[in-house]
């Protein structure tokens, strides 16, 4: 008996015939699951008789079992079992001549990869649609009060649950952009840089559905800005009353987006130090201009 895991989810395999053919059969999956991103493959396998010597094997995606089929580039790779690349293509469909033997196809799709070995019979050809049961994860960080800083936010996503709990699957620094995720419960941790204020959300994503996380942090903005900075190298360091330290910020100008509470400035000019002290008030902006 052959080891393995084995597809929970199947399609019962439709079978298209060919005008010469006398016959027809339904089958079911169970091709033994080859490589996932954590959850078995179902799939759905199309069957039609050929002449010996047009084999071919084509492909295509849904994002759910029951969700239509994907119409944006998936990434395929199609090796002879055991052996070299046969196919390198970013479409929404991919087709292959081949002959008859084992193979194994590979397709990404956001942070998803799925694989699975296909065995192509004399006389068939045929088409395999994988569902990768992912699901879209649209995260906006955002200032309560304020809105969308100019500093850039820095967003984390990692798995929160299963064997792969606590593994980093994504990293955006887009504000809405749209991640695509294998269906399951993922932890969000999100911050604007430069700065020290943070999020944290647990969001469950479901197969073929979108969903949203807007993070609204309690923060304020330090303005910082230097009059008559030009032909001068200036770095902002700044520290918070635990003595917290955040790297240095080059530069002239800078918002950097902080948690609310005292903190000490050290403004360096062409290395000289000028030391100062500011608070910062949830959902406020505090301008903080040094002089040359």
């Amino acid at each position: 008996m052959q080891k393995g895991r084995y597809v929970l989810g199947f399609f019962a395999a439709l079978l298209l015939i060919d005008p010469a053919s006398a016959a027809s059969t339904a089958a079911i999956d169970r091709t033994p699951q080859i490589e996932t991103s954590g959850s078995d493959v179902a799939s759905e396998i199309r069957i039609e008789l050929t002449r010996p010597g047009s084999e071919a094997l084509s492909f295509n995606a849904r994002l759910s079992e029951n969700g239509g089929l994907i119409n944006r580039p998936v990434s395929w790779r199609v090796k002879a079992y055991g052996g070299e690349t046969l196919l390198t293509r970013d479409s929404d469909a991919a087709e292959l001549p081949a002959e008859p033997g084992d193979y194994v196809v590979e397709a990404s799709y956001g942070a998803v990869k799925v694989a699975r070995k296909l065995t192509l019979l004399e006389g068939q050809r045929l088409g395999v649609t994988l569902v990768f049961n992912v699901g879209g994860l649209r995260i906006l960080p955002k200032l309560k009060q304020i809105g969308l800083p100019d500093a850039h936010p820095f967003t984390s996503i990692y798995k929160a649950s299963g064997l792969d709990g606590g593994e980093l699957v994504a990293i955006t620094e887009e504000p809405g952009e749209i991640l695509r995720l294998g269906a399951g419960t993922y932890r969000i941790e999100s911050r604007f840089r430069p700065g020290n204020a943070s999020a944290v959300a647990e969001v469950m994503v479901k197969p073929g559905r979108m969903s949203a996380v807007e993070l609204d942090m309690s923060a304020g903005i330090a303005r910082l800005n230097m009059s008559n900075a030009e032909d001068h190298d200036v770095i902002w360091f700044i520290t918070d009353a635990r003595g917290n330290a955040l790297p240095g910020i080059p530069g002239p100008a800078a918002d950097v987006v902080l948690t609310p509470g005292q903190y000490t400035l050290r403004t360096q000019i062409d290395g000289v130090d000028q030391n100062s002290t500011f608070t910062i008030t949830p959902g406020q902006i505090s301008a903080i201009l040094q002089a040359n």
